[in-house]
C-alpha cells in the first residue's frame, strides 16, 4: 500500500463507476454516479454470449452504449466486477452454473475488455452484502450477517461496514455447513465436499423434495404460499435446518442484524418470523431478522458500491 497526499479534493461531478454482474442465466450492466444512483443499465443473457471470450465484448459494448447514452460526459474511471463462486485474481472457483470459467482473471479480462485499469471483484453474495452496507439494511451497522437465498444459498460478515473475504476467498460459503436434525441425520454418510445445508433449504432442493413428497413440480415460492400441511411440513423442516445453522452462527459472530436476501426473501412472511424465532430461541442476543433493501439485483448493486469504494481509493491515493 502506498498513500500520498491530497491538498484539495478534485471536482468529481464528471465521474462515474461501472458495475457488472455475472451470473449463470445473465450479465448485468450499469453505469452510476458516485452516489450509487443508476444511470444505465444493459442485460445480456449470459449462454448467448458463447463462452467468456465473446461476454467480456458484449460487456464492453453494453458499457460503451450506456456511457455515450445516459451517461454523457461521464468519465468512467472503475469498475466493479462480481460472478458466483470464490471469486479469485486468476480464477472462478465453485460456480457450476458459469462453465468455462474456471480459469478466467475476472480483474485481468474486464480492464482488457473495457478499457478501464481500476477493477474491483468479489462474489455476487458478498456483492450483495456490500450493497446492504452501503446503501441498505446493513448500513451504519457495526456487525451484521447477509444471507442469500435463491437458487443456492450462502452468506457474508459484514464488520464496521467491511465484507469479510476469509483467507481464500471463501468466507460465508454456508451451504457447506452440516445441518442438524431430521433432514441432517439422513446425511450422516455424506460425502464430503457436498453442499450439505444447500442440498435441504435452497430453492431448488425444496422443489425436489416437493416433486417427491407432493407429487408434482412446485417452485419454492408456490411451496411457501401453500397452506396444506405437506407443504408447511416440508418448509418448515428446511427453516429448520438454516434456523440452527444461522443461530450457531450468531452465537459466534453476535451480530445486530440478519439481512435476508436473494429470490426467496419474496415470502418474506414465512421466513422472517421463522427465523427470528430460532436466533431468539438460541442465541444469547438475538439480532433483528430484516429482508434486504434489494432483491434480485443486490450483486448488481454491490457492484456499483465495489466500484464506488475502489473510485474513492484511487482519489486518496492508496493502493492495496
Amino acid at each position: 500500500m502506498y498513500r500520498v497526499g491530497v491538498t484539495a479534493m478534485p471536482d468529481r461531478s464528471s465521474e462515474a463507476v461501472a458495475g457488472i454482474d455475472i451470473g449463470g442465466t445473465k450479465i448485468d450492466v450499469a453505469v452510476a454516479s458516485l452516489d450509487g444512483n443508476v444511470l444505465g443499465r444493459r442485460r445480456i443473457e449470459t449462454r448467448a454470449a458463447a463462452g467468456p471470450t465473446q461476454a467480456f465484448q458484449r460487456i464492453a459494448e453494453a458499457l460503451r452504449d450506456i456511457r455515450d447514452r445516459e451517461a454523457r460526459n461521464r468519465s468512467i474511471t472503475t469498475v466493479g466486477g462480481v460472478s458466483p463462486g470464490i471469486v479469485r485474481s486468476n480464477q472462478i472457483l465453485l460456480s457450476p452454473n458459469l462453465p468455462g470459467w474456471e480459469r478466467v482473471g475476472l480483474a485481468s479480462s474486464l480492464a482488457e475488455a473495457t478499457g478501464i485499469d481500476e477493477v474491483a471483484v468479489t462474489n455476487d453474495v458478498r456483492a450483495g452484502a456490500l450493497a446492504e452496507a452501503r446503501f441498505g439494511a446493513l448500513k451504519d451497522c457495526r456487525c451484521g450477517m447477509y444471507v442469500s437465498l435463491g437458487t443456492g444459498i450462502a452468506a457474508a460478515l459484514v464488520i464496521a461496514g467491511q465484507v469479510i473475504d476469509g483467507a481464500h476467498q471463501a468466507a460465508g460459503e454456508i451451504a457447506y455447513s452440516r445441518p442438524v436434525g431430521t433432514l441432517g441425520a439422513a446425511r450422516d454418510g455424506g460425502v464430503a465436499g457436498h453442499a450439505q445445508l444447500e442440498e435441504v433449504i435452497s430453492g431448488r432442493a425444496l422443489a425436489d423434495r416437493a416433486e417427491v413428497v407432493l407429487g408434482e413440480r412446485v417452485d419454492a415460492a408456490t411451496l411457501f404460499g401453500r397452506s396444506d400441511p405437506v407443504a408447511a411440513h416440508l418448509v418448515h423442516q428446511g427453516l429448520a435446518a438454516l434456523g440452527t445453522a444461522l443461530a450457531n452462527l450468531a452465537v459466534f459472530i453476535d451480530p445486530e442484524i440478519v439481512v435476508i436476501g436473494g429470490g426467496m426473501s419474496a415470502s418474506a412472511d414465512v421466513l422472517v418470523p421463522i427465523l427470528a424465532a430460532y436466533l431468539r430461541d438460541f442465541a444469547p442476543f438475538a439480532p433483528d431478522v430484516v429482508v434486504g433493501r434489494y432483491d434480485d439485483d443486490a450483486s448488481l448493486h454491490g457492484a456499483i458500491a465495489l466500484a464506488v469504494d475502489a473510485a474513492d481509493t484511487v482519489v486518496r491515493g492508496e493502493r492495496v
